[in-house]
């Protein structure tokens, strides 16, 4: 069910997710361009010279953030000076960019021009000069996102698609063999380095990367094969694939964690070597009845992830209006994560705006709700907490964080001390 869940980072469209879809974010690119006409004091990176940094140093000690849409990101209309004083009143010390994906970028990649929303325009440097002081002259933390899903890149080459166990191919994930042999993997390689090289951010944080139904086709059988030693899929009584598997979940967890560490690898080399300094994030998804698991169904098993890719940080999906859940369910989450023997300086937790619209009730939880999650997301160690998407986010939000973020801890230090679709 790869299309039953809201997008993270605004390039595309299905229900609910930060991601507009390709015939919108087609019309933001036309907007772009047209902008860049009418508009012609729009600032643009060799205006003002080399980016500075976006990882300042030293980093807050609690971290408060807001992701924006990638959609928001290209679009000319942003008003960057209001979206600033709105980090400010609501006491975030970071915001988290749509960066793309790696068949729609944000700026112009030398290896990939034809990818480029508004060629001749970055959008990220221009978010970026306009986000990384708050109006105080304070420094913020900037982090980038990448969007793991091709859909167009599928459109023109099914083949680098996963397949299902009935033959049916993803429309928007690749296979296994493509992330961890192929080239959409060493694309999304090269994509975060770029990323890394390009603008310095404090972290980078990779999304929409997990399995669903579809690993399941020769090659990734022969793969397979090759990981587990194992000479055919599990099995069950009657013959059919036992997609449940701890088997296929190992696996699974194993191909992502070997993707993500080649992306670590490719960021420790960026920048002489101070791209060791850059962060790099997963989103993961929640198993609500038992968080300590992950979810290695689809392909996030945490201890696979955390123990194979040095300093990776997991993101938790604390997403309480898909289904509609109490918001108080995210301190469960936390508490057994941290009886579960976790180090919680390695999770950070995002509440989602969205509402479940298959229901046909509201589309975005109720500001009630977010003021109750984002101070259960801030428990049992847990000091980096999220909110998505910007373009959601309504006045009665912003009070929300205002009062929520208030004690918030910029200076340095060592985190306190623990007191820490369906796919």
């Amino acid at each position: 069910m790869e299309q039953a869940r809201p997008h993270r980072d605004g390039v595309g469209g299905r229900p609910g997710r930060r991601l507009r879809g390709i015939v919108l974010i087609g019309t933001l690119a036309v907007a772009a361009a047209v902008g860049a006409v009418l508009l012609p004091d729009n600032p643009s990176p060799e205006d003002d010279g080399p980016l500075p940094t976006l990882r300042p140093s030293p980093a807050p000690r609690e971290v408060r953030s807001l992701s924006v849409d990638f959609g928001r990101v290209i679009d000319p209309e942003t008003d960057w000076d209001a979206v600033s004083e709105q980090l400010a009143d609501a006491h975030a010390t970071t915001v988290n960019l749509g960066a793309g994906r790696v068949e729609f970028t944000a700026f112009d990649w030398s290896e990939h021009p034809d990818a480029a929303a508004e060629p001749g325009t970055d959008h990220l440097a221009v978010a970026a000069r306009m986000l990384r002081e708050a109006p105080d002259g304070s420094p913020r933390q900037i982090n980038l996102i990448v969007d793991a899903f091709v859909p167009e890149w599928i459109k023109e080459d099914p083949r680098v698609a996963g397949t299902g166990v009935r033959g049916r191919r993803s429309t928007h994930g690749a296979s296994a063999t493509q992330l961890a042999t192929g080239e959409v993997g060493d694309r999304l390689v090269a994509y975060v380095a770029a990323l890394g090289e390009r603008y310095d951010p404090a972290a980078i944080e990779v999304t929409e990367l997990f399995f669903s139904a579809y690993t399941y086709g020769d090659e990734d059988l022969a793969l397979y094969r090759e990981m587990s030693a194992e000479a055919d899929w599990p099995r069950t009584e009657d013959g059919a694939i036992d997609t449940e598997s701890p088997l296929i979940g190992r696996w699974r967890s194993e191909v992502i964690a070997g993707l993500l560490g080649r992306m670590r690898t490719a960021l420790d080399a960026v920048r002489d070597g101070e791209g060791r300094q850059i962060g790099l994030t997963m989103d993961v998804g929640v198993d609500w009845e038992d968080p300590a698991s992950g979810r290695p169904k689809s392909g996030q098993d945490y201890r696979i992830l955390l123990s194979s890719v040095r300093d990776l940080r997991l993101q938790l999906w604390a997403y309480i209006g898909i289904p509609l859940r109490p918001p108080a369910d995210i301190e469960q989450v936390t508490a057994a994560l941290r009886d579960g023997g976790y180090d919680m300086t390695r999770f950070l937790v995002s509440v989602g705006l969205w509402g479940d619209r298959s229901t046909g009730k509201a589309r975005r939880i109720t500001t009630t709700a977010l003021d109750s999650a984002v101070r259960s997301a801030a428990t049992n160690g847990i000091t980096n907490v999220n909110v998505t998407p910007y373009s959601l986010m309504t006045a009665g939000d912003w009070d929300v964080l205002r009062s929520a973020w208030a004690d918030t801890t910029t200076s340095t230090g060592a985190a306190s001390p623990v007191d820490p679709d369906q796919r």
